[in-house]
């Protein structure tokens, strides 16, 4: 049992570090949830879950059929890992100007009342960011090339990384007036630095298992 749950836990390590990249989707998500209430702040979140979503199940049902050789899963797991490791140093060394203000964020905003066109604007906005794209294409086929192309153990991880981001997400939008300080250039920086070190050692991991797991397949062919 603890085997199987072993990569949900690891999944749950890359949506926390999801979570608390300071972004304009989190920005935008504080400042609806202040002005429009709960209620139409986690129907935005809800609409970027379901953009996250969408991509990752996307994503996995393209890498489990196109990352069918071992022969390609070092490969693969190597370069994702590279990518993630690259992104943490610029993240963690990425300069905050500490005499700026707090960014105005634009408000989101649809043209008919009620929550559900929150859900699919957030839903719009999110997936037609071209970053997001290549974040989740990076992480799901270098976790499916570390885990060897095991469905399983792949759903289970990105199961715990939109589980997290879910949930975080849900929590900003309540405690939206007292998060309100994540602007604060000082907070910022020192953000970017936690969020850096983390994807840096999501990165190290994907490499590690991508090593192992190539090891591991080539004492299985030895006789």
């Amino acid at each position: 049992m603890v085997s199987a749950l072993h990569p949900l836990f690891e999944g749950m390590i890359l949506g926390l570090t999801v979570a608390i990249t300071l972004g304009p989707a989190l920005f935008a998500l504080l400042q609806t949830s202040l002005k429009h209430g709960i209620k139409i702040g986690i129907f935005l979140a809800l609409g970027i879950f379901s953009s996250d979503l969408t991509l990752v199940v996307g994503c996995f049902f393209g890498a489990t059929q196109i990352i069918t050789d071992p022969g390609y899963h070092l490969f693969l797991g190597i370069f994702g890992g590279v990518v993630l490791c690259a992104y943490g140093l610029y993240t963690f060394f990425k300069k905050v100007s500490l005499t700026e203000q707090v960014e105005a964020i634009d408000e989101i905003k649809v043209k008919k009342k009620g929550a559900l066109p929150y859900f699919f604007k957030g839903f719009v906005l999110n997936i037609a960011n071209p970053m997001l794209w290549a974040f989740w294409i990076t992480s799901v086929v270098a976790i499916t090339a570390t885990y060897g192309g095991d469905k399983k153990n792949v759903a289970l991880f990105f199961a715990g990384t939109l589980g997290i981001i879910l949930t975080t997400d849900i929590l900003k939008v309540v405690l939206a007036n007292k998060i309100k300080f994540a602007g604060n250039p000082q907070v910022k920086l020192w953000m970017n630095r936690i969020v850096g070190l983390l994807f840096l050692v999501i990165g190290l991991f994907i490499i590690t298992g991508s090593l192992l797991e190539y090891f591991r397949g080539i004492s299985i062919k030895v006789p």
